[in-house]
């Protein structure tokens, strides 16, 4: 039912950007109609539900830009996978069936594995280290890649916050994980990591995890703390051990062929709007993560302060396999977290 609905939505798309004609880039504008009163239409599908820091900052990224371009731009967000799953949302923007959306690591994990060690659990030690990294010369490789392999420009990174693994039971040790059912997405280096440490993973879409995890399909989780808390991920796993395995970021991304064929005052808009509501989320996320910890505690969520230290040496074997993948500059760039 839900894939049938996904291919309606997109098939009303697909009337929208036929009906729009003229209004698509390289189009002839209508007799008499002045060049400037073209417009544009972006699709925004996303895999995160509504409520969350990174949706309102999509809110704001689209305030920005239709009142910024007073009307010449108008968006459409698709949250809470209603488009597809976040690796059907992927080819879309590829392909241009809608114009923009906001991934987490499995873009670069599907378009640049080799580049990209930030999105492999129980390696970069916090949120400065993996931006310091986009920011040096692997970024610039990385983002190469997105565009050739791709066809979409990063425009902007928005720092969700660490990830802690949740479960029906406490885990403390690496030990403890020994034959749990793991949902993660669809990222081959999570899957590999996280069986090499014992668990059991299991791909499930986010928007199904939930009731995974209320039907026991799998029995933990893992995610940042307002991920945990929007999606009531603690109605079902009452236990949320402070991992920090990965200090992940969400990637923004739109469709090249799109991005260059606006005009370069609506294409500075875009890019400008994207930079700032990324920032605006980063704030969020800093200032609220303690507060939705307290929220969480009140609902009867027990924190496990696990040794993060046993993790990471635990992993280590099953990260330096992965590595072997990897272009060289990505290797050399983790050897410091590992010395």
């Amino acid at each position: 039912m839900k894939k049938l609905l996904c291919l309606v939505l997109i098939g009303m798309l697909l009337v929208f950007t036929v009906a729009a004609g003229g209004q698509k880039s390289g189009a002839a504008p209508a007799a008499g109609a002045a060049a400037a009163a073209k417009t544009y239409e972006i699709s925004i599908p996303t895999h995160f539900n509504a409520g969350t820091t990174e949706f309102y900052a999509v809110e704001r990224f689209q305030k920005a830009v239709e009142e910024g371009s007073k009307g010449q731009i108008k968006i459409k967000t698709f949250p809470g996978s209603s488009l597809g799953s976040e690796m059907e949302n992927l080819e879309q923007v590829k392909t241009e069936l809608v114009q923009m959306s906001v991934f987490g690591d499995l873009l670069t994990s599907q378009l640049a594995p080799e580049f990209d060690p930030t999105v492999v659990p129980f390696i970069f030690p916090n949120s400065e280290e993996v931006l310091a990294y986009w920011n040096g010369p692997m970024g610039a490789k990385i983002q190469n890649a997105l565009e050739s392999r791709g066809n979409q420009r990063l425009i902007g990174l928005q720092k969700r916050g660490a990830r802690q693994l949740t479960a029906s039971k406490m885990v403390q040790s690496p030990a403890d994980l020994a034959g749990i059912k793991l949902r993660v997405p669809e990222i081959p280096s999570w899957v590999a990591v996280w069986r090499g440490l014992g668990a059991l993973p299991t791909p499930v879409a986010w928007a199904e995890t939930y009731n995974a995890l209320q039907t026991r399909v799998v029995d933990a989780q893992e995610n940042p703390i307002s991920n945990i808390h929007v999606a009531k991920i603690y109605e079902v796993n009452k236990f949320v051990m402070m991992t920090d395995h990965l200090f992940n970021y969400y990637h923004w991304t739109i469709n090249r062929d799109f991005l260059n064929s606006l005009p370069a005052d609506l294409n500075k808009l875009v890019l400008d709007s994207a930079k700032e509501a990324c920032a605006w989320g980063d704030k969020q996320i800093d200032a609220r993560e303690g507060e939705l910890i307290d929220l969480l505690k009140k609902e009867g969520v027990t924190f496990v302060n696990v040794n993060k230290q046993a993790f990471i040496n635990a992993a280590r074997p099953f990260v330096e396999q992965l590595a072997e993948k990897w272009d060289s500059g990505a290797r050399d760039a983790i050897k410091k977290y590992y010395n």
